[in-house]
């Protein structure tokens, strides 16, 4: 059994694809008999804690209100580092330095996670303070460099930190979904929820609409392929900055009856909405994995996504989905080959169970747990942070 300290600046009850990661990897490593201990930012919205999760004075994050920045200071939560066996850190930003003050205290291994595509959310930071794409690059670079231990959930994402400047073992390991969840029974009708004509083809987008998503070309792509499939409808499960000019966008093409909007929905009724769509709608190009494409894929529902960075290596192009350019015609042109070629359809959602189950939540703790513990044995310890002195030449 081991103590491992999860640290994060997204936690519950914030839902992003971050929150969901460490929540679920969480409540595995517990079922797997290891001790698990959370240190997050504090939120205003009322939730139920857990126990061992220490939050963190906080505010909001420049242009992104709903997400929290917290301060890397608890005196209760420092009093509980000298508990841990092992630190593990799924942030780059403020709690990441909690993380590494834990390590270099009680001689930690400290493995980091690498879920945020850095240089693709500079447009969050205001255009005064904002960093070059090559400072936040070596920004990153630096960081990891000061960690035992790197894991990515992807081979692009491992290209592109060993071209930052990454020297330390980096290991590939995707976040996969929870398959104990897709198990269940349907608890929760979303076509009856939603006033959907129970024959209408229905498409589906889950996750946080933020500018980096790459939604308006999803909503425009999708009014393209509205035009053949004219009785299409597409759900838009989640919540952020982006939802109030989608609706509006989508009043002003004339899909007011082709589109709803239900908020953040419940683990069971998610996976329920995924069981029911036809397809995934993904047009992100920030993907470090993009777990709703997982998630989506462990229900049978094959995505149609652009061909991107960390997107290419979990959707397999005609296998468990379909990769296209960032093109609104070919795009569009996709949706509908999805939707009418029934016989595709079925084909790429076999393909979509089987790669999920590959990378499952459950394989995924066993091997975080064989990480730490060949962490732990090798004696790997974090390197120190050390302010270079140049010598002098006489």
């Amino acid at each position: 059994m081991m103590r491992v300290g999860l640290f994060t600046d997204a936690y519950l009850p914030e839902i992003t694809g971050v929150t969901t990661a460490v929540s679920q990897l969480r409540a595995e490593l517990e079922r797997l008999g290891h001790e698990t201990y959370v240190y997050a930012p504090r939120y205003d919205r009322p939730h139920e804690e857990e126990p061992r999760t220490y939050r963190f004075r906080a505010g909001p994050v420049f242009a992104y209100k709903a997400a929290r920045m917290a301060v890397p200071y608890s005196h209760e939560a420092a009093k509980s580092f000298a508990r841990l066996d092992v630190v593990h850190s799924h942030t780059p930003f403020s709690l990441a330095y909690a993380a590494f003050v834990a390590a270099y205290r009680h001689g930690l291994p400290h493995v980091q996670t690498y879920h945020t595509y850095l240089s693709q959310y500079r447009h969050y930071i205001p255009r005064p303070i904002r960093p070059s794409v090559r400072i936040t690059e070596s920004y990153s670079a630096a960081l990891c460099n000061r960690c035992s231990v790197i894991t990515v959930p992807t081979r692009s994402i491992l290209d592109e930190l060993v071209r930052f400047g990454v020297r330390r073992p980096i290991r590939v390991l995707p976040f996969g979904p929870d398959m104990t969840v897709y198990a269940r029974p349907a608890t929760w009708e979303p076509r009856k929820a939603m006033a959907i004509p129970s024959d209408a083809p229905l498409v589906l987008y889950a996750g946080r609409m933020a500018e980096e998503k790459n939604l308006r070309f999803v909503l425009e792509a999708f009014a393209k392929a509205h035009e053949t499939v004219e009785d299409v409808v597409m759900v838009w499960a989640g919540d952020g900055p982006l939802r109030a000019g989608l609706e509006e966008e989508g009043a002003r093409l004339g899909l007011q009856g082709a589109l709803r909007f239900p908020g953040f929905l419940d683990r069971q009724r998610l996976t329920d909405l995924y069981r029911e769509a036809d397809l995934f709608l993904f047009a992100s190009k920030t993907e470090t994995q993009g777990l709703v494409l997982a998630e989506a894929m462990a229900a049978g529902t094959p995505a149609i996504a652009v061909r991107a960075m960390g997107v290419r290596d979990v959707v397999a192009d005609g296998v468990s989905g379909l990769l296209v350019s960032e093109s609104i015609d070919e795009f569009a042109a996709s949706v509908v080959e999805g939707l009418v070629n029934t016989e595709l359809r079925a084909r790429l959602a076999e393909g979509a169970r089987r790669a999920a189950e590959a990378m499952s939540l459950q394989n995924c703790a066993r091997r975080f747990a064989e990480i730490y513990e060949e962490s732990r044995a090798a004696g790997s310890r974090p390197r120190p942070w050390r302010r270079r002195v140049r010598r002098r030449v006489r």
